[in-house]
């Protein structure tokens, strides 16, 4: 049975078309790919899968009590604690234990303050909550934009262990062919 299923959906904002008549299903241990150009619906189409925002047409069914973990494109991290005091903080809230070794692997810089981290380590900070523990479906906005080859290389790895697990991921992405060595749905969106 599929986690998420969207059939025959579509969005438009004002007069543009951003998505026509889009169905898909979303099944437990796959990687969705979303590639194409800036404004070609990649961001729309994770938000409506999320309920976010509605559809102008179509139908999307979602399993239900399903455990998801969104990761936003962009996001800021305007907290006063350490990246270790915040991780544990939203991980009391998410219910779910501290994984030491997935902590360990992004190399996340603990001394700073969240807010002072780098891009860089914001987006690790991100990664980390968004990739720990065994959810159902994992929603990534462009989530290798400020990495270096090191971290690419972890959190690949990473998602392959979920995909393993039987965790669905839902990826927007400009890089495809960092997932050449994962068995994906490439979903090619103008």
């Amino acid at each position: 049975m599929s986690l998420i299923e969207l059939r025959e959906v579509s969005k438009s904002y004002g007069d543009k078309t951003i998505l026509k008549t889009v169905s898909i299903q979303f099944d437990p241990g796959t990687i969705h790919l979303f590639v194409g150009k800036n404004g070609c619906g990649k961001t729309t189409l994770l938000k409506l899968c999320m309920n976010r925002i509605q559809s102008d047409a179509g139908t999307i069914v979602h399993q239900k009590q399903l455990k998801c973990r969104y990761m936003p494109d962009l996001v800021e991290l305007p907290y006063a604690d350490r990246p270790y005091t915040f991780i544990s903080w939203m991980l009391s809230i998410m219910r779910v234990p501290l994984d030491f070794k997935w902590l360990s692997d992004l190399e996340i810089d603990m001394e700073s303050e969240v807010s002072n981290l780098s891009k860089g380590n914001k987006q690790k900070v991100l990664l980390y909550l968004s990739l720990v523990g065994q959810p159902d479906v994992v929603f990534m906005d462009e989530p290798f934009t400020a990495l270096d080859a090191k971290t690419i290389k972890t959190v690949l790895k990473r998602i392959a262990w979920l995909q393993s697990q039987g965790t669905c991921l839902i990826i927007s992405t400009h890089e495809a062919k960092l997932f050449s060595k994962l068995p994906v749905i490439l979903h090619a969106l103008d």
